[in-house]
């Protein structure tokens, strides 16, 4: 039976090769869309999620007060996790990380910028990521050592095994030796680094970081098994107003693998985060599938007639309702399978620039849960494709189809008119979205954002260009067609650097007010094109 079904489809498909090809085409491409919208959904809700202990794994975040407004954010004062080891029974490990950034690894004439963090003792007891060559209770305990990549250690030693126990300069500054090596961390996590150095280096020179009333680094903690992570959530909340008295903050604990996706307070209420995107092209990617079905029914009940005598015919030799609906239904599965087939090439030709767009490094693996939805795929798409066309083309009765008499009645009209202005509608919704995107995209590059942001270049500084800079800027001064140089301490977007110990004649002694602020050189203001309101450069 499933024999004969196949070979009447495949001789249909010869017969009237250009709706073929329309199905085809129409089909193939909504596949492909929805495909792609997947891998990416896929790929969302994967982060993070891949620990051991990742029911155990949080972070320590706070809502800090300020006036009428309540901020949350990871950043956390530079002593906090140790402090919460030491006096918070219910805390396997914790482990201070700073913010990543670029450094130069340097070893003989070779030199290469790679992405660092300063991260404290018990990282590695945290995290599960596979350590190659050093002991993970140890490597980060060395002040004068560092964890490196895989990659990273190949780059410069050949090898993981070679390279354990040699050193590397870093910014053409510091000399660490490489004690342990880490297998380059998975694609799927959020922190991606090559190099980890030790954080208490890092604190011993800079006092801020001992302080109760600073922020800045991220704190991240392991319960012990068996530890309610509500109970302590609620034992720390004023964990740090019991070490500094004017202190607005209240701590509160976040599951590792879930700050990803949901990542977005308002006024210390959680309203949604990356989540939101994933719902939304969940949603997209269903539209795309259903207008592309739509189609397909459109398509074959549009061709009825031509085939009303084939279904005549076999009603009259005795053909039940039944088969022929198997027939059709079949015949609309087999369709997806070719749809699908091209889709995947689709697939593979667009994931790199698709890549290039999403900043991910998704790949088309054909692992058996991705084949398992990919035949779920083609039969809810074969199913819902064909399923109109079947149960109408079979309804057709022998007697009236033999002797010309097929009338299109007001329901299958209503029905087809229906499928139509549902089509359209969903067509409508997705051009007008992406018509908002692109004005939105458009007031983004064309809004004053208080300075002259044409011709205007800005690259960040490292090694021995920071000790360096009044050299520097006196030379590029020189340049042909360089108006004006300057520096900043940090990009001008984002909150990057910030406090609120500003104090005015008549400000409210109760009240925290956090501004923003920069260090900036000379001739900023004036390289960049700001204008003054009042005062002089």
């Amino acid at each position: 039976m499933i024999q004969h079904a196949l070979l009447l489809a495949i001789r249909n498909f010869m017969r009237h090769r250009s709706s073929f090809f329309i199905n085809l085409i129409g089909l193939s491409t909504g596949l492909a869309g929805a495909i792609l919208i997947f891998l990416w959904v896929n790929d969302e809700m994967k982060v993070d999620n891949f620990f051991d202990n990742d029911e155990r794994l949080f972070y320590v975040m706070e809502h800090q007060q300020y006036k009428d407004d309540v901020m949350t954010t990871l950043s956390t004062p530079g002593i906090l996790a140790e402090t919460l080891k030491d006096e918070v029974p219910e805390f396997e490990y914790a482990a201070t990380v700073l913010w990543s950034s670029d450094y130069t690894l340097s070893s003989g004439n070779q030199h290469i910028k790679k992405k660092g963090s300063w991260v404290g003792a018990d990282f590695l007891n945290i995290f599960s990521y596979e350590l190659l060559h050093g002991d993970a209770d140890q490597v980060l305990r060395d002040l004068n050592g560092i964890v490196v990549t895989e990659e990273v250690a190949k780059t410069f030693y050949g090898s993981a095994e070679q390279a354990m126990g040699k050193t590397l300069e870093l910014d053409q500054d510091e000399v660490f030796t490489i004690r342990g090596v880490l297998a380059n961390l998975p694609l799927n996590s959020s922190f991606r680094v090559d190099v980890l150095l030790p954080y208490e280096k890092y604190q011993k020179t800079r006092e801020w970081l001992r302080s109760w009333g600073s922020n800045g680094p991220t704190t991240v903690a392991l319960l012990k098994t068996g530890t309610d992570p509500a109970a302590v959530s609620a034992k720390i909340a004023d964990f740090i107003t019991k070490k500094e008295e004017q202190s607005n903050v209240t701590l509160f604990l976040k599951r590792y693998s879930e700050r990803y996706l949901y990542g977005r307070y308002e006024q210390g209420k959680l309203v949604g985060g990356r989540i939101d995107y994933v719902y939304l092209f969940s949603i997209i990617a269903i539209f795309i599938l259903v207008i592309a079905c739509i189609n397909f029914m459109n398509l074959s009940t549009a061709r009825a007639s031509r085939r009303a005598k084939e279904v005549g015919v076999k009603k009259a030799v005795g053909a039940e309702r039944s088969s022929l609906v198997w027939q059709y239904l079949s015949e609309s599965t087999l369709i997806a399978l070719f749809s699908l087939i091209l889709a995947l090439v689709l697939v593979v030709i667009a994931l790199p620039q698709f890549n290039l767009l999403t900043d991910k490094e998704i790949a088309l693996e054909l692992s058996l849960p991705v084949i398992l939805a990919l035949l779920g795929l083609i039969l809810f798409t074969g199913l819902m494709a064909g399923s109109y066309p079947a149960f109408y083309l079979s309804s057709f009765q022998p007697v009236q189809v033999l002797k010309g008499e097929i009338r299109t009645s007001l329901g299958e009209l209503w029905a087809r008119r229906g499928l139509v202005v549902f089509q359209f509608t969903l067509s409508v919704i997705l051009i007008v979205a992406v018509f908002v995107v692109y004005r939105q995209i458009q007031f983004v590059h064309s809004k004053n954002l208080g300075y002259d942001k044409d011709n205007l270049i800005y690259f960040g500084m490292d090694g021995r260009l920071e000790d360096q800079s009044d050299a520097f800027l006196a030379g590029a001064r020189k340049l042909p067609g360089v108006a004006g140089v300057s520096t900043i301490g940090h990009d001008m977007v984002g909150r990057q650097n910030n406090t609120s110990g500003l104090n005015w004649d008549g400000k409210d002694p109760e009240a925290r007010i956090l501004f923003e602020h920069f260090q900036v050189n000379y001739d900023l203001m004036e390289t960049i094109g700001v204008k003054l309101s009042s005062g002089r450069f």
